[in-house]
């Protein structure tokens, strides 16, 4: 038994409040109260982030719980601990746990989710918790909880219809998983961010570019400066100038957390924990013949970092694209950026609600365009044609999207 199998069918009017959430974790005795966590909030990179820093923590020795969203392929991955996903005789257990809950106080999916994590991580004990927000911040079911140190990775245009259409209102929205009292580390020297924190009044945050420092040597190599600690020719294992960012937003987290709770840093494992982090569908590199990679991005800006990042890798190679995503994304936009950069686009369609299909796409292009239904036939159809015509083969559009070419041809 899965847990989104307890809301299928349903539909739910999402009201922002944390009212629900903590009448459900009061009655499991505040379980997000037993164990030190870490936010991590941001249009983009929220989960790379997360990725890296579970790893830097459990490398030095931590019990870590990794709690994201949305599952790639198995729902299992939302919970992890010690990067392995919950057992489903576990997740049963605690489902029929929760159920009441869920019923009692109407809790979402993500919400139910969110008490589950709080839960599962709590009688594990573990010793730190890595949680990733959902959507925005100030309202998500995780900001429940105590964080040790709040995180932002950055602000940009998405769920626009939910967090408002300037990045000052995206903004507002993500800072309020910051404490006054608490640390928040800020990934991109962003003046919207930056004067919700001083609005909030939050004592102590650090930025980048202002309070720690990366120097790019290529896509997946810079060095690192904090305070008076330097950590030169640092290789990461996910591929682009923004996983630079993200990874330097992880290690200065960890080293605030360690400052403050006397724990020994060593250099030589952060190093280690850097390139062996792995995490999927951020320009996961599926095949050599022909050079096919995967991505989840979604909004304008990740999608013209994941092309950008194609052409510094094969200036001399030409693209081709097979893309998906959902209604409520911004699609026409999006595509308008990967028609900047190739023109060889095959759409398919998710085997979800949500998916654009071929009566959308037609209201954008007319007649003018190739639509394959069917994902696997859409993928070997590319395929072959991305050999042939020996072009780069990217997918992308959608972490659903992504999901399901896992789910046909699993690395």
């Amino acid at each position: 038994m899965k847990l989104f199998k307890l809301f299928e069918g349903k539909t739910f009017k999402i009201e922002p409040g944390l009212t629900r959430i903590k009448k459900a974790c009061e009655k499991l005795g505040n379980p997000q109260n037993k164990f030190p966590s870490i936010l991590v909030a941001g249009t983009n990179g929220k989960g790379s982030t997360c990725a890296f820093l579970e790893n830097i923590f459990r490398i030095h020795g931590f019990k870590t719980g990794l709690f994201t969203s949305p599952h790639i392929v198995e729902e299992n991955e939302r919970w992890q601990i010690n990067r392995k996903h919950i057992e489903n005789r576990k997740l049963e257990e605690y489902i029929k746990q929760i159920k009441p809950l869920i019923q009692k106080y109407e809790l979402t999916y993500f919400e139910a989710s969110t008490l589950l994590a709080f839960k599962y991580f709590a009688d594990e004990e573990v010793d730190i918790a890595i949680l990733e927000i959902g959507l925005g911040g100030r309202w998500d079911a995780t900001n429940v909880a105590t964080p040790e140190i709040s995180v932002i990775t950055n602000v940009s245009y998405d769920h626009m219809h939910m967090l408002g259409n300037t990045l000052e209102k995206i903004a507002f929205e993500k800072t309020g998983i910051t404490r006054v009292d608490k640390p928040a580390v800020i990934g991109r020297n962003q003046k919207e961010i930056l004067y919700w924190l001083k609005e909030r009044k939050i004592k102590e945050y650090y930025v980048k570019d202002n309070d720690f420092f990366i120097e790019k040597i290529c896509l997946d190599m810079f060095n690192y400066k904090f305070r008076n600690y330097s950590l030169n020719n640092l290789k990461i294992s996910l591929i682009g100038d923004y996983q630079i960012e993200n990874a330097s937003t992880a290690i200065t987290s960890f080293l605030i957390y360690s400052e403050k709770n006397n724990i020994n840093v060593n250099k030589d494992l952060i190093k280690q924990a850097l390139i062996k982090t792995f995490w999927p569908a951020r320009l996961q590199k599926l095949n050599n013949n022909p050079i096919t990679y995967l991505d989840g991005a979604h909004n304008k800006e990740a999608i013209e970092k994941s092309l950008a990042t194609i052409k510094k890798l094969y200036p001399d190679k030409e693209i081709t694209v097979l893309f998906s995503g959902m209604k409520d994304k911004e699609i026409k936009e999006n595509l308008e950026i990967i028609f900047n950069y190739t023109k060889d686009i095959t759409f398919t369609q998710i085997p979800v609600s949500r998916s654009i299909d071929e009566n959308y796409i037609k209201e954008i292009f007319g007649n003018n365009f190739i639509f394959i239904k069917d994902i696997k036939e859409a993928l070997l159809e590319v395929k072959e044609k991305s050999k042939k015509e020996e072009k780069i083969f990217l997918i992308i559009g959608s972490l659903y999207l992504s999901g399901e070419v896992l789910k046909h041809f699993p690395p």
